[in-house]
Formats: structure tokens, C-alpha cells, sequence
């Protein structure tokens, strides 16, 4: 029913933006200006029979269509945290840490958000020498990613 909605409304807005165009443009154009609006205001009606609309799109390599987008399946904080996870593992492998996984817990409101909490999940325990290089690490990402260092945490690894 939310489609049938949305394509109503998609229509009513072509008809009433075509009508107001058509009062804008010159008398010496009306006649093809006329027949361009009138093919569009049939596109615009014809477009889910057709099925130029409502076919799943591949775009960056997330699978969108009407039935898998969501209006609340989208957030900015997820994106967030998700680019800090990218970021982070990249950075720990170019490093060569034995990494698993990354969390973020981020905080703030769009635009400005903000990690306030990173815990770094490595595959195998380090010893203790290898606290220089963690120690180092979180330095690295606490600048990177504007991070007070206490809020980096290692687990798999006895501090």
C-alpha cells in the first residue's frame, strides 16, 4: 500500500511541476514542450508496470531495491562505525597484528560523530614484549582518528 502511495504522489507532483512549467514557457515553444511533459507524465504513470521501477539496483556493492531499503535500515552512526572498523583493520594488518575483529562504539549526532570507545579483538595472545608495538599502535590510532589512547583497548592481551 506504501507503494501505491508513493507512486501516487509521484505522479501528482509531475502533473502539478509539468502544470507550472508549461505556464512559464513561451507561447512559441508550447506545442513541443507539451508533448515532452505529456511523455513524461506517461512514464512516470506507466513506470511500474513496466518495471523501470522497483528492480533491485547494485550500487557500491550493497544490493538496494524496494523491498531490502529500509528508511530506518540506514544510519549515520553505523556507517561511522562501520568506516572506523575498515579503517582500523587495515591499519592493524598493514601493521602486522594478528587482528580478528574491531568494535566502535561511537557517540555524537551527525556530522560530528566520534569514537568514544575502540576495542581491538586479536587472533592470539601477545607477550609482553610485543606491548611496545600495541603501545605504539594505539598511539597511531588514537591520532588518526582523534581518540583519547585510554579508550583503545586489546583483548587477547594481558596488560
Amino acid at each position: 500500500m506504501e507503494s501505491l502511495k508513493a507512486w501516487a504522489k509521484g505522479v501528482y507532483l509531475v502533473a502539478v511541476i509539468s502544470s507550472a512549467a508549461l505556464v512559464l514557457i513561451p507561447k512559441s515553444m508550447q506545442k513541443q514542450s507539451k508533448f515532452v511533459i505529456e511523455l513524461l507524465l506517461l512514464l512516470c504513470i506507466l513506470a511500474p508496470v513496466a518495471g523501470f521501477v522497483g528492480k533491485p539496483q547494485q550500487v557500491a556493492g550493497l544490493r538496494l531495491g524496494q523491498d531490502t531499503w529500509e528508511a530506518d535500515g540506514f544510519s549515520l552512526e553505523r556507517f561511522y562505525a562501520l568506516e572506523v572498523q575498515r579503517r582500523v583493520t587495515q591499519l592493524a594488518l598493514a601493521a602486522g597484528l594478528p587482528i580478528h575483529s574491531v568494535q566502535v562504539e561511537p557517540a555524537g549526532v551527525a556530522p560530528e560523530f566520534s569514537a568514544t570507545k575502540l576495542t581491538l579483538y586479536l587472533t592470539v595472545s601477545l607477550y609482553e614484549p610485543d606491548g611496545e608495538v600495541l603501545q605504539k599502535f594505539r598511539e597511531l590510532i588514537a591520532t588518526q582518528l582523534d581518540i583519547d589512547p585510554g579508550n583503545i583497548r586489546f583483548e587477547g592481551f594481558q596488560e
